[in-house]
């Protein structure tokens, strides 16, 4: 048939597949997690605990799996998170206190650390196509798993009506059909993360110039899930007392993921914005203003244009990361992108801690200028670091251009 190769199920479309599902399982399972605790009678610390476990064990174990995967594979770090974490969520189902779900919820995050670094290694390997191509299948993936994170919780809501149980049993349904989709993207395919022609005449930092603006991505991506970790425990509190319903303190959150799919969506198509420092000033600017504008927010319109930027800025920071991840030498990449999901994961751990004593000791709305400030530290440093070791010896500017997805 005609036309039947634009609808096909490439290996990088199963990606995409992969990335979306896990990530709306792990949704529905965050949110499942704070109401069984609830259900099962826990102290707003147990709960804190709860949200925090998991990041913290995610971060370490991303230290060790992304190297791990680049020796033994990544389908074999892939496929068995994904049958750990069905079990694990199902032993879920199975505990009658608190502190029972507390002892599964670090094992969850550990094995869902086997996941991700794998994959986004593994995506630039089966990616033909050079430097444009990856800048694009970076972008689909990304918004791949950005919209599975938002509708992960509603569903997991509908999913509570069916009984507490209900959340755990479709997202440990969903990881298992994923384990069997991995089964069936190849290792690599011929050509994928190699460079073609197009590539060898683009201007491009040398290794150590590109290796620190690696580095100085981030440090900018762990301001961004910093401010989303805080976000997550200081809002809801802040739109109770404000008199907000559940819904709506759920809609505004989301604003936030809405705001970082759209820039993934803007960036996915375009190239031009790798190797320069002022897209990484500039989002951690956005942030910083969004923090601002929601530490004196009152009506939810304003909550939401806030919580916007910060997503906005977040989209360019992780892409940045995740791109400088992945770009260049092959050598190491699952190493690469493990650090980059280490430094995320910290973000997202101690922006709730923080957040939560900052809210303690000053005011509810205190958290959001406490982040603003440390946005502003953020983008100094980033600024001082590449004024002194890599001003001057980046690439010229190049022109966006317009690629498409595979």
């Amino acid at each position: 048939m005609n036309g039947s190769s634009d609808v096909r199920l490439t290996p990088v479309r199963r990606l995409f597949i992969a990335a979306f599902g896990f990530d709306l399982a792990l949704a529905m399972i965050g949110l499942a997690v704070q109401f069984l605790g609830r259900e099962l009678g826990a102290t707003p610390m147990v709960l804190g605990l709860l949200g925090m476990a998991s990041p913290a064990t995610y971060t370490i174990g991303c230290l060790f799996t992304g190297r791990l995967s680049d020796r033994v594979g990544r389908r074999v770090l892939a496929t068995a998170s994904c049958l750990i974490c069905a079990a694990a969520w199902l032993a879920m189902t199975q505990t009658n206190t608190p502190l029972q779900l507390l002892a599964i919820v670090p094992i969850s995050g550990a094995t869902i650390s086997l996941y991700w670094p794998p994959l986004q290694a593994w995506l630039s390997e089966i990616t033909v196509g050079g430097h444009r191509r990856l800048i694009a299948n970076i972008g689909s993936f990304n918004v791949s798993w950005t919209v599975g994170l938002m509708i992960g919780p509603p569903v997991a809501g509908l999913a509570w009506g069916m009984g507490p149980a209900g959340p755990f049993v479709i997202s440990a349904a969903a990881v298992l059909g994923l384990a069997i989709l991995l089964q069936t993207i190849p290792d690599e395919v011929e050509g994928g993360g190699r460079e073609i022609p197009e590539d060898r005449n683009r201007t491009r930092p040398n290794p150590r110039i590109a290796q620190r603006y690696l580095h100085l991505a981030w440090i900018a991506n762990f301001a961004s899930w910093f401010g989303r970790g805080m976000n997550l425990v200081v809002f809801p509190n802040l739109g109770a007392q404000a008199g907000m319903s559940e819904r709506l303190i759920g809609i505004l959150i989301a604003t936030y993921l809405a705001g970082q799919l759209m820039m993934f969506v803007f960036l996915r198509g375009r190239s031009g914005w790798q190797f320069r420092v002022w897209p990484l000033l500039a989002a951690l600017g956005s942030g910083c203003a969004g923090w601002i504008i929601a530490f004196s927010a009152q009506a939810p319109l304003t909550f939401a244009v806030a919580f916007a930027l910060g997503g906005m800025g977040a989209g360019v920071t992780y892409a940045s990361s995740l791109f400088y991840s992945l770009e260049g030498r092959s050598g190491g990449r699952g190493a690469r992108t493990g650090i980059h999901e280490a430094v995320l994961g910290s973000g997202v751990f101690l922006g709730p801690l923080a957040g939560g004593a900052v809210a303690d000791y000053i005011s509810p709305q205190a958290p959001y200028i406490f982040t603003a400030a440390l946005f502003l530290c953020v983008a100094g440093v980033v600024f001082l670091f590449w004024r002194s070791r890599v001003r001057g010896q980046s690439t010229r500017d190049q022109p966006p251009v317009e690629v498409s997805c595979e």
